[in-house]
């Protein structure tokens, strides 16, 4: 998902739950944080590509909309 589409998406949530987008942001950042903490689902998480060490919450969300496309 290209950042800007991302970025309207995040303003959508915001909007409606009465917040930031830099909020909203950090919150979907830090529910990614605590999955990939979780020693059962590692390997899962790791198998996600990604262009650096660390996943971008836009590189996770690409995997999933590709992901639930190809299902």
């Amino acid at each position: 998902m290209k950042t800007n589409k991302l970025d309207k998406v995040l303003a959508s949530i915001a909007t409606e739950h009465h917040t930031t987008v830099q909020e909203v942001r950090r919150e979907m950042e830090y529910a990614m944080h605590v999955g990939q903490s979780n020693p059962a689902v590692q390997a899962q998480w790791n198998s996600i590509p990604r262009k650096g060490d660390k996943l971008t919450l836009e590189e996770f969300i690409d995997y999933i909309i590709k992901r639930t496309m190809s299902s």
